[in-house]
């Protein structure tokens, strides 16, 4: 009977500790979430930023395109007067 004895109390201290490896794990999942829902924050927090960096670079694209475009329309614009005066310098120096 001593040998059923000595099984029992194994059997009970194994129980124990898979009790307590219970708790362990309970803990370690919340710990877990917790280190979870930080990194999504984190995470959103970078896709927000990237965002707004984006948006800013679209918007100074935008500037950048109405910028050139405005430069290129005066450049035609002063292309025919130029070859007017030209024409004028030639008839002058011609005489």
């Amino acid at each position: 009977m001593a040998g059923g004895d000595v099984t029992i109390e194994i059997l009970k201290d194994i129980r124990d500790e898979i009790r307590g490896l219970g708790g362990e794990i309970r803990g370690v999942r919340s710990e877990l979430g917790q280190e979870i829902r930080g990194l999504r924050e984190d995470t959103n927090q970078r896709f927000h930023e990237v965002g707004a960096a984006i948006l800013d670079l679209a918007e100074q694209n935008r500037f950048i395109v109405r910028y050139t475009k405005a430069v290129a329309e005066r450049h035609a614009d002063v292309e025919p007067r130029v070859s007017a005066l030209e024409d004028r310098v030639d008839k002058l120096e011609s005489k």
